[in-house]
């Protein structure tokens, strides 16, 4: 990691959420919550892997955090959560790591590969589970409450 303030980095990564935004043709409306929700999942990320190195808890706690402000915005924004979990979380993805496995296969070096590649699975399993944990319990927040609603 840099050696940048986490102000920075929350710019930054908000900037590029912006650009997954427009990318993914997001409402223009969208484009500064998006951001927002990318910027704090990127600098929780960031913060967390300086106290502790722990790149699974990071990325965990990093998705669930995006997919928790994603949920808020679709009910307030009245949008489909999908618009700000999608480029809120593709920042987490872990590219580098990816492409050093395939060249770790390539240059034949098989225990960094396997090292690297298994990383990388935890990390993405980390940030699915993020995001499916904070879906799920919205969903069923949200059935209760139409249950309830509909009892009355």
């Amino acid at each position: 990691m840099t050696d940048m303030p986490v102000y920075m980095h929350f710019l930054f990564s908000a900037l590029s959420t912006v650009g997954f935004s427009v990318f993914l043709n997001a409402p223009v409306s969208s484009l500064l919550p998006a951001g927002i929700t990318g910027g704090i999942g990127w600098a929780i990320f960031f913060y967390l892997m300086k106290i502790s190195s722990n790149s699974i808890l990071a990325n965990f706690v990093a998705a669930a955090v995006v997919s928790t402000l994603s949920e808020i915005l679709a009910r307030k924004l009245k949008q489909p959560a999908i618009l700000f979990v999608i480029p809120g979380i593709i920042l987490l993805v872990p590219g580098l790591g990816m492409y050093n496995t395939m060249l770790y296969l390539v240059q034949k070096n098989y225990d960094l590969a396997i090292s690297t590649g298994a990383d990388v699975l935890f990390v993405g399993g980390a940030i699915a589970l993020g995001v499916l944990v904070i879906t799920s319990l919205a969903r069923t927040i949200s059935i209760f409450k139409l249950k309830k609603k509909a009892a009355k």
